[in-house]
This record gives C-alpha cells, structure tokens and sequence, in this order.
C-alpha cells in the first residue's frame, strides 16, 4: 500500500492541487519521508510474508530458516537507511523474538526444520541438534508404542466378537510352510532390532544425506523415501501439515462470511460446513 501511494503521488498532488475541500492532504515532504522510510523497512519483508501465508506447500519448517535470515540480512541496519528506517527493523526483530522465544514453539520449529529434507537442521543451533534428535526418538518410541496398544486393543476385539458370533470351534487346519516360516519370522521381528536402535540408525543415516534444494517439495521426497525411513516418515507427516501462520484459517473464516450472508442466515451448521469444505476443495 505506502509503495502504491508513492508510486501514484504525482497523479495525487495533481488531484488534490485544485482542490480547495482536500488541499489539505496534499503529501508534504516530511509525509512523503516518513513513507519512504517505512517502505525501506517493509518493502523486503513482504516477499517472507507472502511465501509463509502460503497453504499448498509446506511452511511450518521454514520459520527458522527465514527468521534467522531476517534478523541477520534482511532486517539488518544499512548506512543508507534513514533514522526512522533504523528504528522500525530494530521494532521489528524485537517482536519477532518476543514472539517465537516459547520453549515449546522453539522446540516444535527444530524438530519441523530437522524433519525437513531441504534443511536437515542445518539452519538450528549446533548445539541444541543433539538434543532436538533425542527429543524426536522419544517422541517416536511413545508413538509407536500407542500405536502398538491401539493394534492389540482392536486385535482383541476383533476376536472377541468372532468368539460371540461362532460358538462352534473351526475345523483344524493342516500347517504349512509358509505358515511355519511366518510364524519363525514374527518371532524374529519380536526379539530382533528394537526400536529405539532402528529409530536411531534411521535418523542418523538421513541426517548424513546431501540437502534438498530448496525449490523442492518435501512432501514428495518424503512419500518416495517412505520405505526408507518407515519410523521418521511418520513424525514428518505430523509436522509437515503444520502451518506457520493463521492466514488458513483466516481465508476460511473469509469463506464462511461469504456464504453465510443475511439472505442465507438459516443455513445449518453442518451444511455451512460441507458448503465451505467444497468451495476450498473444487
């Protein structure tokens, strides 16, 4: 907006020269200053905002990244810049880290950033990788663990209710090979390689591959590397969905004004929903 109205203010002193009624907000040049020196200090972060308001790509693991680059480039003082210029970026790094200083928001973004295969963590602390890596193998183990549990609880069930529904005992069956060999091969799978060593070795050996360029979609590298890393795609599919600013759900909320307007009013909650469900999916 300030870099339309400066483009545009010639056509506006023009306008409002000969206007006796709006002469008066004819720009001055301390006006026009001001403007020009918040445009210096907003002008280079638009682009930053516009890519993380994005919803078809992933953002949540680019937060660091960017936020690293505008505190140590892009938001940085420069000789030309005006006083008022120097004063909006020191502002404005100062809201950005009041912002992101949460313990859990850090920790949250260093495991995105290192589940991402275009960073890997190379834009996170040296120190804290380690420890991010830990956090991320025990997150893992208590996810599969549950999902071990939720397995077993509907394996019971399941055959609680076939014991309800046949109360005559099936005929049995003649083992065969491959029945044997299944069975040698789930004995194994129990007493092999646990978990945490598996979880391990899997994050150790992405960590050490080469770094996606940044043009790349992390979603596709990580649906073909899937069978790769069958543990560690799990926890990217958690956080990869995350996104980095609220401009989504402001956009559907957008939506939702649009169809819920006083001639509709009576429309009821579940038909708003599916109505907006399909406008942001057709």
């Amino acid at each position: 907006m300030i870099e339309r109205v400066l483009e545009q203010l010639p056509a506006i002193r023009r306008v409002l020269i000969d206007d006796r009624k709006h002469g008066h907000l004819n720009p001055t040049w301390q006006d026009v200053s001001v403007l020009e020196s918040i445009n210096a200090a907003l002008k280079p972060v638009a682009d930053f905002t516009d890519v993380l308001s994005g919803e078809k790509h992933v953002t949540v693991s680019s937060v660091k990244p960017v936020l690293g680059l505008l505190k140590e480039e892009v938001l940085s003082p420069d000789p030309k810049d005006t006083i008022l210029t120097v004063n909006i970026k020191k502002k404005m790094c100062d809201v950005l880290d009041e912002k992101y200083k949460s313990a859990s928001l850090q920790e949250l973004l260093r495991k995105a950033t290192l589940l991402d295969p275009r960073y890997r963590g190379r834009f996170g602390e040296a120190t804290g990788k380690d420890e991010t890596k830990d956090q991320l193998l025990k997150e893992l183990l208590e996810m599969t663990e549950e999902e071990h549990t939720v397995e077993e609880a509907s394996t019971s069930r399941a055959v609680s209710e076939g014991h309800e529904e046949s109360t005559t005992p099936p005929a049995p069956k003649k083992k065969r090979l491959c029945d044997l060999l299944q069975n040698r091969r789930a004995q194994a799978s129990i007493h092999g390689v646990p978990k945490r060593v598996q979880a391990d070795a899997e994050l150790t050996l992405y960590l050490q591959e080469d770094a996606l360029d940044t043009s790349a979609d992390p979603l596709m590298w990580w649906r073909d590397n899937e069978t790769r890393f069958p543990l560690i795609s799990k926890l990217a599919k958690k956080y990869m969905c995350i996104c980095a600013t609220s401009t989504a759900s402001e956009r559907m909320f957008s939506t939702a004004g649009n169809i819920v307007t006083p001639v509709r009013c009576c429309l009821k909650p579940e038909n708003v929903n599916m109505l907006v469900f399909l406008f942001r999916n057709l």
